[in-house]
C-alpha cells in the first residue's frame, strides 16, 4: 500500500514539473547560462513569496469593505488588484534573490531570465495549492494527523494530472510571460543607465504591463466558464505574448555588445 508520504511526494513533483519544463524552454534562450544554484535561489524565492501574496489576498477577502461590495465590483477587484499583487510579489522575489548575485549584472538579459525563474517558482507554488484544492473538493483532507497515512484514489489522481496539465499550458505559461514583461523593462532601465527616477518608472511600467496581461488572462478564464469558445482568446493571448517576449529577449540580447551592462 502506498504511504501518505509517497502521495505527498507525488503532489510536489506534479506541481513543480510544469515550471521545470517551461524553465528549460526559457533557459535555452540564454546565451550564457546562469549558475544553477543562483537560479534555484530565485526559484525558491518565487515559491516563498506566494505566502506573502496569499496572506495579502486573504486579508483583502476578509475585510468588511470587500465583503460589502457587490458581486460585479468583487470581480473587478479580482481582475485588477490581485494580478497586480502577484506581479509585485514576483518582482520582489526577483529583486530580493538577486541583490547580492554578481552573475545578475553581467548580461543585458539577466533581469528577464531571473524574473521568469521567479515567476515559474510562483506558478509551482500555485499548482500545489490547486492540488490541495482538488483534494478538498474530493473530501481528502491532509493534516498533521494523517500526513503519512492518507490515500488518493485513481479517479482523483487522474483529475489532478489533467488539472495540472491544463495549468501547464495556461497559468504556468502565463506567469512566465508576465514576469518576462517586467523583466524586459528592468533590462531596458539598466541598458539606458539613466537616473533612478527613470529606472524606477520603467520598473513600475513593467509591473503594470505585466498586470494587464495577467488581468486579461483572468478575465478570459472567467468567461470560459460561461462560454467554452473563450479558450481561443486564451490561446491567442498566450501565443502573442510569448512571441512578443521572444522577440524582445532577442532585442535585448543584441544590445549586449553595444551597451554592455
Amino acid at each position: 500500500m502506498i504511504s501518505g508520504f509517497a502521495y505527498l511526494f507525488f503532489l510536489i513533483v506534479l506541481a513543480i514539473t510544469p515550471s521545470l519544463i517551461w524553465l528549460n524552454y526559457y533557459l535555452k534562450k540564454d546565451h550564457r547560462p546562469e549558475p544553477q544554484h543562483k537560479l534555484i535561489i530565485t526559484f525558491v524565492m518565487g515559491i516563498l513569496i506566494t505566502i506573502f501574496v496569499g496572506f495579502l489576498e486573504l486579508v483583502i477577502n476578509k475585510t468588511n469593505f470587500y465583503k460589502t461590495l457587490d458581486n460585479e465590483t468583487r470581480i473587478i477587484v479580482f481582475l485588477l488588484l490581485f494580478p497586480l499583487l502577484e506581479e509585485i510579489g514576483k518582482f520582489l522575489a526577483t529583486f530580493l534573490s538577486t541583490r547580492k548575485n554578481p552573475f545578475f549584472k553581467d548580461e543585458t538579459t539577466d533581469p528577464i531570465i531571473y524574473a521568469i525563474v521567479a515567476g515559474l517558482g510562483f506558478a509551482a507554488a500555485e499548482n500545489l495549492k490547486v492540488c490541495f484544492s482538488v483534494l478538498q473538493e474530493n473530501f481528502i483532507i491532509i493534516d498533521w494527523n494523517n500526513i503519512f497515512s492518507f490515500t488518493i484514489s485513481s479517479p482523483v489522481i487522474n483529475t489532478l494530472i489533467i488539472t495540472i496539465f491544463i495549468r501547464f499550458l495556461t497559468a504556468v505559461f502565463l506567469h512566465a510571460n508576465s514576469s518576462a514583461i517586467f523583466g524586459y523593462f528592468w533590462a531596458v532601465g539598466r541598458i539606458l543607465k539613466k537616473n533612478k527616477k527613470v529606472f524606477i518608472s520603467l520598473i513600475i511600467l513593467g509591473i503594470i504591463m505585466a498586470s494587464i496581461l495577467h488581468s486579461c488572462y483572468n478575465y478570459f478564464i472567467l468567461k470560459v466558464n460561461e462560454n467554452i469558445n473563450y479558450i481561443w482568446y486564451i490561446i491567442i493571448l498566450l501565443t502573442i505574448s510569448n512571441y512578443t517576449m521572444s522577440r524582445l529577449i532577442k532585442q535585448v540580447q543584441s544590445y549586449q555588445k553595444i551597451y554592455g551592462i
